[in-house]
């Protein structure tokens, strides 16, 4: 995910979008009809609502995973070998699960992902790596699959 923004987005920004956009996403996902919701996972391109959730919420649990490393200054090993590989393993990952189950867990990646973000040092920004990694999963991930 590359950042089209030229905005400086700070912490504090961060978190609000974090509460803002991605705690009413699936709530507002869930108030259209089914059609309506089915019709907007496959613009996205994914079969389902959930499977649109699972992405979303596997590339917070991958920023809890990869900002500690950044953090160090190194590299973050990874099992992928691309974004698409990535995706289709989370989807793949939540398949059988209930869609409130789904929910429920892109919840958890939320909080504790907005909970990382409050702990991080006021510097840490300054590092460009955790600076474009939470711009892109947070501001231009949302740009990516906005709700209408």
């Amino acid at each position: 995910m590359t950042s089209h923004h030229t905005k400086q987005w700070t912490q504090d920004e961060l978190l609000i979008e974090l509460d803002q956009r991605w705690q009413q996403y699936p709530v507002h996902l869930r108030q259209w009809p089914e059609d309506k919701q089915a019709h907007f996972a496959q613009q996205q391109g994914y079969a389902r609502p959930q499977d649109l959730l699972a992405h979303l919420g596997a590339w917070m649990e991958e920023s809890l995973r990869v900002i500690p490393f950044f953090q160090r200054d190194e590299k973050p090993p990874r099992d992928y070998r691309n974004d698409d590989e990535f995706n289709a393993r989370a989807v793949e990952r939540f398949r059988d699960w209930p869609r409130a189950q789904v929910e429920d867990w892109f919840e958890q990646q939320r909080l504790a992902l907005k909970a990382m973000i409050a702990r991080l040092p006021d510097d840490a920004l300054d590092n460009k790596r955790i600076y474009r990694w939470l711009v892109g999963t947070i501001i231009d991930h949302y740009d990516e699959h906005p709700l209408p």
